[in-house]
């Protein structure tokens, strides 16, 4: 074994204004919670109860982050050149970090990680996990320098802080040769005072596990052995430190510490175990594709958390990071960091993950008459099972009790079953809300089963439907209702042809004694006018609409023509032959460009027949030559037509000006 003692420990000037700090949050919410992490790996997670913390290190991002217990941002610092293990002072003041590039381990205000102090372990010592035992930290350590032939092994020291200096003491697992470990084990403390140090690589096949004693100032290797399926994952100490439990892609095995032969399991349920905590009563929790959380030796698990699916660009769910599964010391909560395929990292945070949460199923009718009994069943079961007379309380939601009318309490039979009949006078949707409190080994549920009731149809009326209007017309539109239990109040809407312009309430008011309501409307566009019955608890909800047309204006004015005068009692505008006749459309705007449709025709064998026709701008002239139809006579008239493309719109209905008579004379 080699001691080497430290000078005075030298601020880590590669830290300085490094720190990145936020404002601690309020008090953590109690609801589970998932809040992504700013970094990009994970090599360990601690907790701090007395203050409320959560750190994690970010080997690959070299830094070390701090949160709230809901995972809310407090501080991070970066400039830690491959920081993995991480460790807590007693007080909970100090974290300290192990810098496996650097070779040193660093000392950081918890509070906000700040003020950096570095201690140097010396060359060649790289260290990965790290601990705080029995007064000392101790570190696993790669070992470059120990023999440039070999090359490097594993091993694991110890650095002293509580004397006027820093001691730092190395090869404190020595048996001669290359010793227990090719490269840097990973180390997990045993519970209190215990001064129990469990080592494991999670790089070999051989899934070697050893316990060491380190209290009273020595090093004593008390057991080691091969324990699961190989590539260890996690080890953590049951509380009273008899019993370790090991965590691997296979298996999660439990061992007794005195000689770490195996002694139960813990099922993995089709997935595997990449983290595995312990809390201080026993409470057994696994992380890998899930996390499960166990009673001490029960292989059904009292909770199960399925992983979300949160990286889009893959199929595949989250999982638990290697050794990223903490319980609150001393505590009920459980954290957890996962990650997926895109390295996008969350801090999970579980609230009552040792309470069973029940499974609370409701069944009954889809659909049901009013004021006749309706029947509801259900059952209520939990992996920690409920005795039998365990209440549940039940509430009606409906039109005549919309915040809920209590129904009083039902007790499940050892089944888990109940049942209950409830009359509504109400119709309508119906909701059964049941509820069960929870307890102090059970979550608390609800479940709800809404019913469609059925109500008496409604009369409901409204006038002008299929009308047309001209433009700008004032119209009077009355609604009628007929008889209903409570409400008596109509709504009339009104909804103008156009995407430009939204339906809007004309009207919202009671009927009159007889069940008339009317609203005055002045139409500009083809309108679709509602009337809208809401119903109430006894009377179906109703609506009626009247669609209406409404012209535009439009006008077509004759120039140039040089004479008017009757004929066959119909008067006629006279055009030299050698003058096109001026036409000119005026037409209602719309807010996209409208066309006016003018249509031509001539007299010919006793009947008019079409010369022409068109679509023109509205308001450039259009002109019409007279070549070919001297002594004809000759009608045009105007148009907006429709639902044409060619017109621009399909606001309003089809308008046509009346027909003007024209003859072309020499």
């Amino acid at each position: 074994m080699r001691h080497r003692r430290l000078g005075a420990a030298t601020a880590l000037a590669a830290l300085a204004g490094s720190t990145v700090l936020a404002a601690a949050g309020a008090t953590p919410a109690q609801a589970d919670s998932g809040k992504v992490l700013p970094i990009k790996s994970v090599g360990d997670l601690v907790v701090d109860r007395t203050h409320q913390r959560v750190f994690v290190s970010d080997p690959t991002g070299g830094k070390i982050v701090e949160t709230t217990y809901d995972g809310t941002f407090v501080a991070s610092v970066s400039g830690l050149p491959r920081v993995t293990g991480l460790a807590l002072s007693p007080d909970g003041d100090k974290v300290y970090g192990a810098l496996e590039s650097s070779r040193a381990v660093v000392a950081l205000s918890a509070a906000t990680l700040t003020g950096p102090v570095r201690y140097d372990l010396g060359a060649g010592v790289y260290p990965v996990s790290l601990e705080n035992v029995a007064g000392k930290l101790w570190f696993s350590y790669d070992d470059y320098g120990r023999d440039p032939l070999i090359g490097s092994d594993g091993n694991i020291g110890s650095l002293d802080l509580s004397g006027a200096e820093p001691v730092v003491a190395l090869e404190q697992d020595s048996t001669g040769g290359l010793g227990l470990w090719s490269g840097a084990p990973l180390l997990t403390s045993g519970p209190g005072d215990s001064g129990l140090l469990a080592a494991f690589d999670p790089g070999t096949s051989s899934g070697i596990i050893a316990v060491y004693n380190v209290s009273g100032g020595t090093f004593t290797r008390t057991a080691e052995n091969s324990v699961g399926g190989g590539c260890t994952r996690a080890v953590a100490f049951t509380p009273d430190g008899s019993q370790v439990i090991a965590a691997d892609y296979s298996a999660v095995t439990v061992a007794d510490t005195a000689d770490l032969k195996p002694a139960g399991s813990y099922p993995l349920d089709g997935g595997w175990a990449r983290a595995v905590a312990v809390a201080s009563d026993g409470m057994v929790a696994t992380g890998g594709t899930a996390v499960r959380v166990f009673a001490p030796g029960r292989t059904t698990p009292v909770r199960k958390y399925a992983l979300p699916h949160t990286d889009p660009a893959t199929t595949g769910y989250d999982e638990v990071a290697d050794r990223a599964l903490a319980w609150e010391p001393d505590g009920n909560r459980l954290f957890a960091v996962t990650d997926n395929y895109s390295e996008i990292h969350y801090l999970r945070v579980y609230t009552e993950p040792k309470k069973s949460l029940p499974a609370l199923k409701l069944s009954g009718p889809g659909s049901a008459t009013r004021a006749k009994p309706i029947t509801i069943t259900g059952t209520l079961t939990a992996s920690v099972p409920l005795p039998a007379g365990t209440p549940v309380t039940v509430t009606r939601t409906d039109l005549e009790f919309p915040s809920g009318k209590s129904l009083g309490t039902r007790t499940i039979a050892a089944n888990g079953s109940f049942s209950f009949t409830d009359t509504t006078s109400a119709g309508g949707k119906v909701t059964y809300r049941v509820s069960f409190a929870g307890d102090e080994k059970h979550s608390a549920v609800t479940a709800a089963k809404s019913i469609s009731v059925s109500r008496k149809a409604t009369f409901l009326s409204l006038t002008n439907n299929g009308k047309t209007y001209g433009y700008g017309k004032t119209v009077k539109f009355t609604a009628h209702l007929g008889a209903t239990y409570k409400s008596r109040t109509v709504e009339i809407w009104a909804d103008p042809s156009g995407g430009d312009q939204r339906r809007r309430l004309l009207k919202r008011a009671q009927v009159s004694s007889t069940g008339y309501l009317s609203v005055n409307l002045r139409l500009f566009r083809n309108t679709k006018v509602s009337a809208v019955f809401t119903g109430d608890a006894r009377n179906a909800p109703k609506t009626v609409s009247a669609s209406v047309g409404t012209k535009v204006n439009v006008s077509l004015k004759l120039a140039k023509y040089y004479k008017s005068g009757k004929m066959s009692g119909q008067k006629y505008r006279y055009y030299h032959v050698r003058t096109q006749a001026k036409l000119t459309v005026k037409m209602t705007a719309a807010p996209n460009a409208r066309k006016s449709y003018i249509s031509v025709q001539f007299y010919y064998q006793g009947r008019w027949r079409t010369w022409g026709n068109g679509y023109f701008s509205v308001g450039e002239p259009a002109y019409l030559s007279g070549t070919g139809f001297v002594g004809y006579k000759m009608r045009v008239r105007a148009a907006y037509l429709k639902g044409s493309s060619r017109a621009g719109d399909d606001l309003n209905t089809s308008t046509w000006t009346p027909y003007q008579y024209l003859t072309f004379t020499n």
